[in-house]
């Protein structure tokens, strides 16, 4: 098959090893209720902090080591920023110390951080300061989503659930676009999908907007807009991080799981399979890159087998990774001649397809005849994995360092992502009405 070379990226994820990230979130399925009342606050600038000897030199100290320690471990930290940039951020970083705020600071770090992975494949390499580290961050009790260019809730913690399916406008009187423009230089990045899956993240700590100048001190306030086109402003306030990654999951970059909409029921099982009711469809779903006990391993095979079933479905939209070593025996039962066959195999990706199982979709790629469907993955056929954590010690900032160039089938793969053969989004409307556009485009490719 033949796809193009790859996504144009504005500046973007997540990090841990290509054996990848934390445990996806568990959740329960979206619903409604009362809207929280609507406030609106005035926008009150954050003061700078009190210029104190220790707190000026435990900042200088970190900001100091960030670039060496970084070059230390990573294979080629400058592919896509030169050494010389990154020093000359920190540079300019370390003189804002003694008026700029914390979270100014923590921001600045963030962006040097992402810098490293602006020429793309390098989303390992990142500052993911919702997951491990001291540096205190909240979080707004929401789950977002971009649905084509809407930022949308499509979870929320009480007494916020009557927010669901609302698309945000502004974030304490700033709009969408300025919100995004901002955080992106801030994320790192495999391509451009990784950036629509991230930003989200980002978007909800109010420490980071602060830090771009974009939020109060307090409750933020949200601007917003129902699917019935009602608008009001809702003052929202943040929870301590371990609360909601209690909730949510510490990954928590998935769209919440759904028991009555088949694709999102069962998210946090690593692997499950079923027929359709056409009965000659398989479904299968992998959401790990895990190592698989043989038996697991034969029992699909034996379904993959079975006589009767003419289409396979190979579900990876939901799968962020695990263990590169895995990834051969889940490929080999797909491109064992008896399953690879014309027109019999499709696989489905999405923005959280990354690391260890966007390896996966390139070897199936080039050893199999499967119709992609879909969105675009979020990782790279190639990229920089196996990451170190790197603690900076007076912030308490917890930075992932990639450690090594992880292969999916060509070292000189220079590809993005994957483009599907038939481009299938979820649209909000879609995502609303527990519809699968994926499947649905599926219905004809087969023989």
């Amino acid at each position: 098959m033949r796809h193009s070379a790859g996504l144009a990226i504005a500046a973007l994820l997540l990090g841990s090893t290509i054996a990848c990230a934390p445990l996806g979130p568990t959740q329960a399925p979206h619903g409604t209720s009362t809207p929280a009342s609507a406030v609106a606050t005035a926008r009150t600038p954050t003061p700078a902090p009190s210029p104190t000897r220790d707190r000026i030199a435990g900042w200088q100290s970190d900001i100091r080591g960030l670039v060496p320690a970084m070059d230390a471990i990573h294979p080629n930290l400058a592919h896509g920023t030169s050494r010389a940039q990154l020093d000359a951020a920190a540079a300019d970083l370390l003189a804002k110390v003694p008026t700029a705020t914390d979270d100014e600071l923590m921001v600045g770090v963030l962006r040097i951080v992402a810098m490293g992975s602006y020429g793309g494949c390098d989303a390992h390499t990142g500052a993911f300061i919702w997951g491990s580290g001291t540096y205190p961050v909240d979080s707004l009790p929401l789950r977002l989503w971009l649905f084509e260019d809407d930022v949308v809730i499509v979870d929320a913690l009480p007494p916020y659930q009557g927010l669901i399916g609302s698309r945000i406008d502004t974030v304490d009187d700033t709009v969408m676009t300025d919100i995004l423009a901002a955080l992106y230089p801030v994320i790192p990045r495999d391509n451009a999908q990784t950036l629509r899956l991230l930003a989200p993240r980002y978007l909800l700590i109010p420490q980071v907007l602060r830090g771009l100048d974009m939020a109060n001190d307090g409750d933020v306030t949200l601007g917003l807009t129902d699917d019935a086109g009602a608008r009001q402003a809702v003052d929202v306030a943040p929870i301590p991080m371990a609360a909601y990654n209690a909730w949510a999951g510490p990954y928590g970059l998935h769209l919440p799981a759904d028991p009555n909409v088949e694709y999102l029921s069962r998210i946090d099982e690593a692997l499950w399979w079923k027929r359709l009711p056409d009965v000659e469809t398989l479904f299968i779903q992998d959401n790990r890159v895990d190592r698989l006990p043989s038996t697991t391993l034969n029992d699909l095979r034996s379904a993959l087998h079975a006589p009767d079933v003419a289409h396979v479905i190979l579900d990876v939209r939901h799968n962020f990774g695990g263990e590169v070593s895995a990834v051969d025996p889940i490929l080999t039962l797909f491109k064992d001649p008896a399953v690879d066959r014309p027109g019999r195999l499709s696989l489905i990706t999405g923005r959280n397809t990354f690391s260890a199982a966007s390896l996966l979709v390139a070897r199936l790629d080039r050893d199999t005849g499967a119709t992609v469907v879909g969105e675009e993955m979020g990782g790279c056929p190639t990229a920089y994995g196996n990451p170190t954590d790197v603690t900076l010690p007076s912030s308490g900032i917890v930075v992932s360092v990639a450690g090594m160039l992880e292969v999916g089938v060509s070292a000189d793969d220079t590809r993005q992502s994957i483009e599907p053969d038939v481009l299938a989004e979820l649209t909000r409307s879609a995502w609303e009405d527990g519809r699968d556009p994926a499947r649905e485009a599926i219905v004809g490719i087969g023989p």
